[in-house]
């Protein structure tokens, strides 16, 4: 079968499976965090459950996990696959338009302008003597 994100039978089966129990594993987590001991001991049966502590601690540990992934660690990688300043990648790559001939009259070509012409415009005084 070729490898597509286009929706087919089996994907919608699975995914409606995963909606439907990922829905019932929150209502059976909200239900065990709100509800007493007592009542899911006497009324239901059911005689263990992990502590209560873990209904609060489990969501904050993911939270900061996930603060911590996305304020230092994501950034930090960002930051070490990214070029140096001095290096000619951070200038020009492969995918760059170089500029070409244009009919006089004609529509210029879309291109890329060389640094040192932007460097030039920007920076380079006119002598006004």
């Amino acid at each position: 079968m070729e490898h597509t994100p286009a929706p087919y039978a089996p994907r919608a089966v699975y995914g409606y499976a995963m909606y439907i129990g990922s829905n019932m594993l929150f209502l059976l987590y909200v239900i065990w965090a709100i509800v007493p001991d007592e009542v899911l001991h006497d009324h239901l049966g059911l005689s263990y459950w992990p502590s209560k502590y873990w209904a609060v601690a489990i969501p904050i540990w993911a939270l900061t996990a996930l603060a911590t992934f996305a304020f230092l660690i994501y950034p930090a990688v960002n930051m070490l696959i990214t070029p140096n300043t001095d290096d000619m990648r951070t200038v020009t790559d492969k995918h760059a338009l170089q500029k070409t001939e244009t009919i006089p009259g004609g529509i210029p070509p879309v291109f890329d302008i060389p640094i040192t012409e932007v460097s030039r415009k920007l920076y380079l005084r006119k002598n006004s003597s």
